[in-house]
This record gives structure tokens, sequence and C-alpha cells, in this order.
């Protein structure tokens, strides 16, 4: 993770001036090892709250002059950062910030998330949700020539319904 292996690596990279671009996809949590906090999530292991060490502010004091944060739901912010980023000159970074969607379930409990649903009348079968996402809750149903979205596997973050040309994918109305 950043904190852990990430700090010195960016430093080393700044001082011997090199043109690397660097992407920390911050979810928030230390996920690999079970979802501990981190020094940005402002909660020790013990659960007490404390002041949060910010990735982009660490990178600053790094440094690196070029730094942005994104939530990256939003394609299209995410796409012209990581623009900018790539014509930056030197170090430069982008902070993909957003909760684990596993987390971000596990808080809203009781409720769930409200799923997304493809309209089978205004998908026209271009499988672009498929070929450029990887949601493990969207499908291809071959009898149909149409995409589908398993509910009970949908974390409700919408990112699906950006990609679609045809504004075929929606959320599920209650």
């Amino acid at each position: 993770t950043f904190f852990h292996a990430g700090i010195p690596a960016l430093i080393n990279a700044v001082y011997n001036k090199h043109n690397i671009k660097v992407v920390v996809a911050d979810n928030q949590t230390i996920a690999m090892t079970g979802f501990q906090p981190h020094p940005e999530s402002g909660q020790t292991a013990m659960g007490d709250v404390t002041k949060r060490v910010m990735i982009e502010d660490i990178a600053k004091a790094c440094g690196v002059d070029s730094v942005e944060v994104v939530d990256p739901y939003d394609l299209e912010e995410t796409e012209a950062a990581f623009t900018r980023m790539l014509k930056a000159d030197g170090v430069a970074m982008v902070v993909a910030r957003r909760i684990c969607a596993t987390e971000a379930v596990r808080r809203m409990r009781p409720k769930k998330p409200v799923p997304f649903h493809i309209d089978p009348e205004l998908c026209v079968g271009c499988r672009l949700c498929l070929s450029t996402f990887g949601c493990p809750a969207l499908s291809w149903i071959d009898e149909d020539g149409k995409a589908s979205v398993d509910e009970t596997l949908c974390m409700g973050c919408g990112v699906c319904s950006q990609i679609c040309p045809q504004e075929a994918i929606g959320r599920v109305v209650e």
C-alpha cells in the first residue's frame, strides 16, 4: 500500500528527477489484509478517532507538483485527470478515492444497495458495457442478444450507466 511502501519510492522518484506517473487506488481501507484502517482513515485499529493523514498531502510534501484527487466512479472527471497527469512533467499523481464497494455495502447494513438494470427495449446489444467495464454483475444473454445486470451482485455504483451510449442502464425503481 502507499503508506507501507510507496512513500520512499515516491521520494526517490522526485529526488532523482524521474518522469513517472503514479496512480493510487485509495479505497480507504487495507482490504488485502482484512479491512484494517490506515493513516488516512481517521480511525485507529482500536476504533478511536484520530487525525487523518491524506495521501495527496504526503505526495506534495515529497515534492510531487502535480497531484489530483478524483472519484473513480466519475468516469469523465477521472479520464480528464489522467490526461492531465500524462501530460505533466516529472512525477505526477492521481489519487482515485472511493470507499471499497464491499466495505460500503457492509456499512449500509441492514439496508442493501439499490441495483441497476438494463432496459431490454433500449439495449442494442453493442456490448460496450461488457467490453469496457469489468463489473461482475454484468453478463451477456445469448438468446436475447442483450446485456443483463445480476441484481444480486450489483453494488449500485452506477458506473455502468455512464458507459452505455444508449442510456439503457438505470437504477431499479422500487
